[in-house]
């Protein structure tokens, strides 16, 4: 997320007779138009990176991952932050230039592996064939400017031993079966060859590359056997208190306003019970994870700008109940049985 110093106004906005809103949350592109608005005056806009705080563990594990030069498969219940986990250390290593290292590959239901890999312009070579040209030209053509990298392509391209590459393939599950196994050579010996144009791309060096799952699927033996494996835990009691403390300091700079530290140590109480009280319920479908404590913190922090009365803090400025239930809760029974 990119955070600005920027005020952020808040209008009005009519539904219709009866019903109103009075603010409405700002939406990620009404921020980025602020952003935009303010970089016309500022020289610079530096992108921040929300803080990430790893346990031990899985610090141990990318480590692990790094030294044998294998790729670090994570799992974890969802919103317990396999994703960032890449961008965070690649901001980490690389600072303001983690870009120009840093790679993304979102899988989906019907990606395929050459898509990471490469793609070739069958069609813009076919049209160029048909253009008459004198037979020099047609011989010494250049396949190569037909073919574009994706992004595992990119990572093998601009890993080198002075600055790997840090690569995320996120949601592997999602695929089909064969997806992991058609990514073994790719994965153990870092290169892949282009028929098209005759050329075989070989990494300097491996990058780093984290793996996500959501364990929806199975995955190969075969695959797994190529991986370091981590399960991220949901955060102990101090760590949960150092992330939404950081979220809040980050969105302080949003609302242009701090939340009280009793009203912070409050929420985190609330959401924990909620948690083991959830935990205890065997028709229980989705526990609430970090992801949706952080956006219940955001709703919270957001009244306690515009209607603080809605919060029904007691004198010490603590949360009493469970407030805005439709953020936590993402099923109708969770809905019904917590609210």
């Amino acid at each position: 997320m990119i955070l600005s110093n920027s005020k952020l106004t808040y209008q009005g906005e009519k539904l219709n007779e009866t019903i109103k809103l009075r603010y409405k949350l700002p939406s990620n592109d009404e921020i980025e138009e602020k952003i935009a608005e303010k970089s016309q005056k500022d020289d610079k806009i530096e992108e921040v990176i929300p803080a990430y705080f790893p346990s031990k563990e899985l610090v141990a594990a990318v480590e692990y991952a790094r030294l044998l030069g294998r790729p670090l498969l994570l799992m974890g219940e969802p919103g317990s932050g396999k994703t960032r986990l890449a961008q965070a250390l690649a901001y980490e290593m690389y600072g303001r230039q983690y870009r120009r290292y840093y790679f993304e590959w979102f899988i989906k239901s019907t990606t395929k592996v050459t898509e990471g890999l490469y793609q070739f312009d069958h069609l813009a070579r076919l049209r160029e064939a048909n253009i008459p040209r004198g037979d020099d030209l047609a011989e010494n053509e250049d396949l190569k400017k037909y073919r574009r990298f994706g992004a595992l392509g990119k990572a093998f391209l601009y890993s080198t031993p002075q600055a790997p590459a840090v690569l995320l393939i996120d949601e592997i599950d999602k695929a089909d079966l064969d997806f992991p196994n058609d990514l073994l050579l790719e994965l153990d010996q870092k290169r892949f060859f282009i028929p098209e144009t005759n050329e075989e791309i070989k990494a300097k060096q491996s990058p780093i590359i984290i793996i996500t799952s959501n364990d929806e699927k199975d995955l190969p033996s075969a695959f797994l056997r190529r991986c370091v494996f981590h399960y991220i835990d949901f955060p102990s009691p101090d760590d949960l208190f150092k992330i939404v403390a950081a979220k809040a300091k980050a969105q302080e700079k949003l609302f242009e306003i701090a939340l009280p530290e009793p009203l912070i140590e409050s929420i985190i109480v609330q959401f924990g019970e909620l948690r083991q009280k959830m935990s205890s319920i065997q028709t229980t479908d989705k526990l609430p994870s970090t992801s949706e404590l952080l956006d219940w913190l955001r709703v919270i922090h957001y009244y306690y700008l515009t209607d603080k009365p809605r919060l029904q803090l007691n004198d010490k400025e603590e949360l009493t109940n469970i407030l805005f239930p439709e953020v936590l809760f993402k099923t109708l029974d969770d809905y019904k049985s917590n609210r």
